[in-house]
């Protein structure tokens, strides 16, 4: 999922520093309705999102002059066996140590039972109450929005 928004859109001007998101209890541990198990606690470690101390999420974020984007991809489901192609990287975060991908990474769906769109619904939820002018808009309008509003993407390329 992707935010972009204009540089007042956290009541502030744009200061150039990382923005934190609404992501919270509201999302991830408010949650034992629908005989869900507990989740654990969550927090924002270095650039990732975790949960109990594993991975849940990596972020990216892009600050211009007329606005920011916050990009993160979730784990929502993973095939266990191809973790076994995967090597230690040697540069990682320091939260994450020596850890093999299968004690670093944890799968969200099973705390949705496997319902991605009851978690994405929170994710919007959240967001929307954070922030009180957002639209869901395709990859393509996104872009385009990028392209018109925010300066393009062309200068990270040259």
């Amino acid at each position: 999922k992707t935010l972009m928004m204009q540089g007042k859109s956290c009541g502030v001007e744009n200061s150039g520093q990382a923005i934190t998101l609404p992501i919270n209890d509201a999302i991830f541990n408010n949650n034992n309705n629908n005989n869900r198990p507990k989740v654990p606690d969550f927090a924002l470690r270095e650039n990732d999102y975790v949960m109990g101390g594993q991975k849940i999420g990596g972020n990216a974020q892009s600050i211009v002059k007329g606005g920011w984007l916050h990009h993160t991809s979730f784990l929502w489901d993973f095939e266990e066996e191809n973790m076994n192609y995967l090597t230690l990287p040697s540069k990682r975060p320091d939260y994450r140590g020596d850890r093999s991908h299968d004690a670093f990474l944890l799968k969200l769906h099973p705390f949705y039972n496997g319902h991605h769109s009851t978690f994405f619904d929170r994710i919007q939820d959240a967001a929307g109450a954070a922030f009180s002018d957002l639209d869901h808009v395709t990859a393509e309008e996104a872009l385009h929005i990028v392209d018109t509003e925010l300066g393009g993407l062309q200068h990270y390329f040259d």
